[in-house]
């Protein structure tokens, strides 16, 4: 399984043509979010290569977006998923991600959670406004 070592589609694109791998483990956080999630899924399922998902400290937010990704047809293996509140006091989005018995479960409501719009400001230490003007 090639896991830390894909960093991005073009390190999976290689590892794929040389045959360096018999999974993938897919974190969007590495790999550069969802887009790049999306392509390397692609690639390896044209491979004929499985993937998993895999998380990096997210909050619930982040991990329910690993949890929609892990839905998709390639991902084979059991994913590395785990509640935010193993990580985090208090989670910046609601609903949380629970555990229990294994699995992974979402809020049934089917929306993804929202930033909690009062804690992430407490927690703001700057703020920068991002344009396609700004340099």
């Amino acid at each position: 399984c090639l896991d830390e070592s894909i960093v991005d589609p073009r390190t999976a694109e290689q590892a794929l043509r040389i045959g360096a791998c018999r999974y993938i483990n897919i974190k969007p956080g590495r790999i550069g979010g969802l887009t790049n999630a999306l392509a390397v899924h692609d690639m390896a399922r044209d491979a004929g290569v499985p993937v998993w998902v895999g998380g990096m400290l997210e909050s619930a937010l982040g991990g329910s977006i690993c949890v929609e990704l892990a839905t998709l047809e390639n991902f084979t293996y059991p994913g590395d998923l785990f509640p935010s509140s193993r990580f985090y006091h208090r989670d910046l989005s609601q609903p949380p991600l629970e555990l229990a018995e294994g699995c992974v479960f979402k809020p049934s409501t089917g929306d993804l959670p929202t930033p909690d719009a009062e804690l992430l400001a407490a927690q703001t230490l700057r703020w920068k406004a991002v344009t396609p003007d700004s340099r």
